[in-house]
């Protein structure tokens, strides 16, 4: 590796890979006497799993494919700051009417990544370590094995006289049946066991050599025959066949799964017992202020299905909101608190709710789109509506745009529909979660690429983008201090939500631009702590005086949190742990070492000859 910081890195989607190799090796065999179970997997040695039968050839290759199949999907997402999608071949011919273009899954990327963590388990030079090894690189090139060519038509009105096509990872499930079918085929490593008796000696290893002489390197291999699943056997960490459920009696079901009584119960010498269980699930999902997801007896949506289906990432999206506030305003005396994300702090409608309100109705869109496109959502996909029609000069639609329309609908149901009144609140809240949709919109960027002979832009086609989502925020953060106090004739308003009512408030948003902030109360001063409105102060808080690279905004942090607001720059010493020198280990986790540092922080605390409270304002001067 690289070093320490890319081992971090990588380090969740190592984890990540491996535990969902292991979640489809339990869906490929849950019907098996052998179903995958915890217990096997935790009988392992520091470097690998004990035995060598047909069944742990497919832990190491599912695993192994696991790792590489998450690398290689995070890498072109973006989620690597030193990765991308795979566009070495973009404009060359691929084939008779193509050419490579689009954004190809970075699979040699996700290869080399897996390799560096998942052998590097395997230090030994016997043949089990060759095993392994030989499974691990059978699970890698499984992934490869089941990339799909995906393609798309730019001709004028839709023809196909101009196509390009890009590789794709197929779904994961493709990938765990591919295997699951070399499983059945795997083959027996026949070894001379004379020779191997000097270990890792040249002797051993010229067996080793010649046991593995004809084997095609996509094919799962092993060493032991597999002990009887039938029966329970805890030292081996077999639970039996005794207690398991099968599949009876249904038409939709394959010839397997009719068969997993017989298979299960009747050759174990068991019988089949019929038991009733009730299953409780959610249903009519209601997003809540902030940033849960409940129970509700009565909701406007699709149905329970279509609510479940979008409920996480409306959850996700919403707690994204909220972590890129506390960014943007992490240098200003109010920084995003957590009681400001609570019903109690959003009753208020200052300034700052009404950012709160943006980025999170932003958030929960973005994450909508982004899960839409990645084809996360059952139905939904990339927006395809324009693809082959002319956009401008010189170019015309194609590729896979991000759907924002439907991020944008499916937003509006969830998050407007927690304002169900007509006063002016309400209104304003409206108001501010349309800008922060509209914010997302107008930060997406549009992406072009060249399909003319030898790279040349004679033909371009383009699409449209997510920015990241900081962008967003940035955005957001410039009209939040832009924002516009709403002036409302407030006798006019008595009448609550009556016809009265909603007339003044239709006036005062008149003159308004959509993508605006508004607000309709005056900030209270964030120096002070206030415990009634949940607003913690300066004090304590820190501070940046010196770094470099910081921004004339965060160079003046200490300034505005601290002096501005009667109170001193403390230094104080802090040492910190983190984690390095990161390690994968069976089954499945990453272990790391602890190394620490000492840091220097700036905190401001009061005044030494200051009063009671520790409060003074410094004179600025007149405004």
């Amino acid at each position: 590796m690289t070093g320490p910081k890319a081992f971090l890195t990588y380090a969740r989607s190592v984890q990540v890979g491996a535990q969902s190799g292991i979640q489809e090796c339990k869906h490929q065999f849950a019907l098996e006497r052998w179903n995958c179970p915890e217990s096997t997997l935790q009988l392992s040695t520091l470097n690998g799993l004990k035995s060598a039968t047909r069944e742990t050839s497919f832990v190491h290759a599912i695993s192994s494919a696991g790792v590489m199949y998450t690398l290689t999907k995070n890498c072109s997402m973006g989620d690597f700051d030193n990765c991308g999608c795979d566009d070495s071949r973009i404009g060359q011919t691929g084939g008779r009417g193509w050419i490579w273009g689009g954004c190809s899954d970075n699979a040699a990327f996700g290869e080399k990544i897996s390799k560096q963590f998942v052998d590097a388990l395997e230090d030994g030079h016997d043949s089990r370590a060759a095993v392994n090894l030989h499974n691990n690189e059978a699970g890698r090139l499984a992934v490869k094995s089941t990339m799909r060519k995906a393609c798309k038509c730019h001709g004028v009105s839709g023809s196909c006289s101009i196509q390009t096509c890009w590789m794709q990872l197929a779904d994961f499930r493709e990938v765990g049946n591919y295997l699951k079918m070399k499983h059945e085929n795997a083959k027996k490593l026949e070894m001379d066991k004379k020779p191997a008796r000097a270990g890792n000696s040249a002797d051993n290893r010229g067996a080793i050599t010649h046991g593995f002489r004809g084997i095609p390197r996509t094919e799962l291999i092993y060493q032991e025959d597999s002990p009887d699943y039938c029966v329970k056997n805890r030292s081996m960490g077999f639970p039996g066949t005794e207690g398991r459920e099968c599949l009876k009696g249904n038409k939709n079901m394959s010839q397997w799964e009719r068969k997993s009584c017989r298979r299960l119960c009747y050759k174990c010498g068991l019988r089949v017992v019929e038991k009733l269980i009730e299953v409780v699930s959610s249903c009519n999902c209601k997003f809540h202020w902030c940033c849960t997801v409940r129970v509700a007896s009565n909701f406007l949506m699709t149905g329970p299905k279509a609510y479940l289906n979008y409920a996480r990432s409306v959850q996700v999206g919403a707690l994204s909101g909220i972590e890129e506030c506390k960014q943007q305003f992490a240098w200003d005396k109010w920084n995003c608190p957590d009681s400001a994300t609570q019903l109690k702090g959003l009753r208020r409608a200052t300034r700052e709710t009404s950012f709160i309100q943006a980025i999170s109705a932003a958030g929960v869109m973005y994450t909508l789109t982004r899960n839409c496109s990645l084809g996360d959502l059952d139905n939904c996909g990339c927006d395809v509506s324009k693809n082959g029609k002319i956009g401008g000069r010189g170019w015309l639609w194609g590729g896979c745009s991000d759907n924002v329309d439907f991020g944008e609908r499916v937003s509006k149901q969830y998050v407007d529909a927690q304002e169900t009144g007509q006063d002016s609140r309400a209104a304003v809240n409206l108001h501010n979660n349309e800008a922060g949709r509209l914010a997302v919109k107008a930060t997406m960027k549009r992406i072009c690429r060249c399909h003319g002979m030898s790279e040349s832009c004679s033909v371009q086609t383009c699409w449209t983008q997510l920015s990241d989502f900081r962008e967003t925020g940035n955005y957001l953060k410039m009209k939040h201090r832009q924002a516009q106090k709403l002036d409302i004739d407030k006798k006019r308003i008595r009448a609550g939500n009556s016809a009265d009512s909603r007339g003044p408030i239709v006036e005062a948003f008149g003159s308004i631009d959509k993508t605006e902030l508004i607000y309709l109360e005056d900030s209270p001063d964030y120096c002070r702590r206030n415990v009634s409105l949940g607003l913690y102060g300066t004090e304590g808080r820190e501070c940046l005086q010196h770094g470099d690279g910081l921004t004339q905004w965060e160079r003046r942090s200490c300034r505005r949190l601290c002096h501005d607001c009667g109170l001193r720059v403390e230094e104080r010493r802090t040492e910190v742990v983190s984690s390095c020198n990161c390690k994968f280990h069976w089954c499945c986790k990453v272990n790391c070492e602890d190394c620490s540092q000492v840091m220097v922080k700036h905190v401001c605390a009061r005044r030494e000859a200051a009063d009671g409270h520790g409060y003074r304002r410094r004179h600025r001067g007149p405004k």
